[in-house]
């Protein structure tokens, strides 16, 4: 559903600044605005979910798999105060 939102909201971001609660990386704004697959990973499984390094390996390896399949990875989370979809690892 939040995507559905952001959806709605990425086909016009590039032409206007985005407010400074939500921070949508640019490649997942393309793939929105164009309607490209996107799936949101939820953060808190790497952050909370699994121990250092096998979270950061989990976090690469789904990455990759969806980008093998033509899906572009948005991680989400909140990161001080701000929502973001699509967080570099």
């Amino acid at each position: 559903m939040a995507f559905q939102a952001l959806r709605k909201y990425a086909s016009t971001a590039s032409s206007r600044v985005a407010p400074s609660c939500i921070k949508i990386l640019p490649e997942v704004a393309d793939a929105l605005s164009s309607g490209r697959p996107v799936v949101a990973l939820e953060s808190t499984i790497v952050a909370h979910g699994m121990p250092y390094p096998q979270n950061l390996e989990l976090a690469k390896d789904v990455s990759r798999i969806l980008r093998d399949r033509g899906v572009i990875p948005a991680t989400i989370a909140i990161k001080d105060g701000v929502f973001r979809a699509g967080l570099h690892p």
